[in-house]
């Protein structure tokens, strides 16, 4: 889930800072992402997404892979030795233990859906077709 939240921020940020309105850096980032992407890539597979899409999106698909997996790998190995060793279930553990453990978490939380990514989210999500 950091994984999924680290690249949407990421992707998020670069359209703000470069003039898209937030409906638009939401749309371009969570909704093809969530409405299109992973659905067809669940009901169809990789390999039919890179088949069946816009020359644009294949090249840029093709050509950046290989840029995001140099970029996340040693992330997701350094996750892997601390999941491995305990490392992270010991950090877990001693967080959720804290007395005020509730109070962070829900201050966490709370910066993370008070955010403008996530209040945008908010706002499209009511537009859908379907929604109150």
């Amino acid at each position: 889930m950091g994984a999924l939240a680290g690249i949407i921020d990421a992707q998020y940020q670069v359209l703000r800072e470069n003039g898209h309105s937030p409906s638009e850096a939401f749309n371009e980032t969570v909704e093809e992402l969530t409405q299109s992407l992973i659905r067809l890539v669940d009901e169809k597979g990789m390999d039919w997404m890179y088949s069946n899409c816009s020359a644009t999106a294949q090249r840029g698909a093709l050509d950046w892979r290989p840029k995001f997996m140099e970029a996340t790998l040693p992330v997701f190995k350094d996750l892997y030795k601390k999941v491995k060793s305990g490392e992270e279930c010991v950090r877990v553990l001693q967080s959720t233990s804290m007395p005020n453990y509730k109070q962070l978490l829900d201050a966490e939380l709370a910066e993370l859906g008070n955010s403008e990514l996530w209040r945008t989210g908010a706002a499209v999500r009511k537009l859908r077709p379907g929604k109150e």
